[in-house]
């Protein structure tokens, strides 16, 4: 999961009142807390570390229904380059990024990257042998970072990977046995705003969403919604290629954008957290908190991502799927709408 350029010139969202779920609204003035540098690289490192973790365990538990699948090895990768004058100095030090090198930010419990022992702060420097591109020094860029990526993701679609990493001076071969997955990384947008939002090809959810989420379990909510849309088709990129799930075609629910498409997102999106072994019930809690917060949420939203239901029809919306899924749950049967 890369994770794209990251200035944080101004400010770090700290506790911030919730806006509308699953959709854009610009953060509140109040709750945005100015902090040093060291406090926001914190603060952006620890939600990285968060959303890839709930993540990943989203994307390996729900392979079999989303309609492409990859081979990922499930780590967060930054870059010297993808940060501002400000915080480049204080990333280079703590994690020994240099230039366009792929650095490990995480590596999730149990995934491949973490099964290979890769951790935060090892510097991938070549892939089976191949030395990856360092670039030059400059203004902050993703584009490096991004190409040395697709060296990776080409290595991983082919099975087996071996890597010369560097951490704190010392290098060593480390070898990478990758996993199918959902072909939808997530990306945190540092932005302040209060948004998550699926193209077809990433799912972003910004920080002061990621923020917004009191545990991990509404955090998945949040996360579901949008890896939903892409298990339901809603947004398809023509180059995000791969092989379809081999359950995607028992999904009964319609599949294509349409007006429903938000609400098929809550649906589908509470299967998809009770697949990974999240609590589905926290979305209801998640939706109770930011209604609580933001008047707004309390009517109906129109916006370029579709029509959303207000949190109390959201909510009321729930109830029977959450029943569905204590059924099939009792009755030991697949998790499948």
């Amino acid at each position: 999961m890369p994770i794209r350029a990251r200035t944080l010139a101004a400010v770090v969202v700290l506790g911030l009142a919730p806006g509308l779920a699953c959709c854009g609204h610009p953060a509140p003035k109040a709750g945005v807390v100015e902090a040093g540098p060291e406090a926001r690289l914190d603060a952006l490192n620890a939600l990285d570390i968060r959303v890839a973790n709930v993540s990943w365990r989203l994307a390996v538990a729900n392979a079999e229904l989303c309609p492409v699948v990859r081979t990922r090895a499930g780590w967060t990768l930054q870059s010297a380059s993808q940060y501002g004058a400000e915080l480049r100095p204080l990333a280079v030090a703590r994690y020994g990024l240099d230039g366009d090198l792929p650095g490990v930010l995480a590596a999730p419990p149990g995934s491949p990257a973490d099964q290979a022992g890769l951790s935060r702060g090892d510097l991938i420097l070549a892939v089976d042998g191949r030395p990856l591109e360092r670039g030059q020094d400059g203004a902050e860029s993703y584009e490096g970072l991004q190409a040395n990526i697709a060296v990776l993701d080409a290595a991983a679609a082919r099975g087996r990977v071996e890597l010369k990493v560097r951490r704190d001076g010392v290098e060593r071969v480390v070898t990478i046995r990758p996993q199918a997955a959902c072909a939808y990384p997530t990306e945190v947008e540092v932005t302040g705003a209060l948004r998550s939002r699926a193209d077809g090809r990433y799912i972003f959810i910004s920080d002061g969403m990621a923020g917004l989420a009191a545990d991990d379990d509404q955090l998945a909510f949040i996360l579901g919604h949008e890896l939903a849309h892409a298990v339901l088709e809603h947004r398809t990129q023509p180059d995000v290629t791969g092989v379809r799930g081999a359950s995607n075609w028992a999904i009964s629910m319609t599949k294509g954008l349409s007006i429903r498409s938000e609400a098929d997102a809550d649906r589908m999106g509470l299967f998809l957290v009770a697949r990974a072994g999240f609590d589905p019930y926290k979305a209801v809690e998640f939706l109770t908190r930011y209604e609580q917060a933001d008047g707004r949420a309390s009517y109906a939203q129109i916006n370029a991502g579709g029509v959303y239901e207000n949190a109390s029809g959201r909510r009321r919306a729930l109830q029977p799927v959450l029943a569905n899924i204590a059924d099939l749950k009792a009755a030991d049967r697949a998790l499948i709408p």
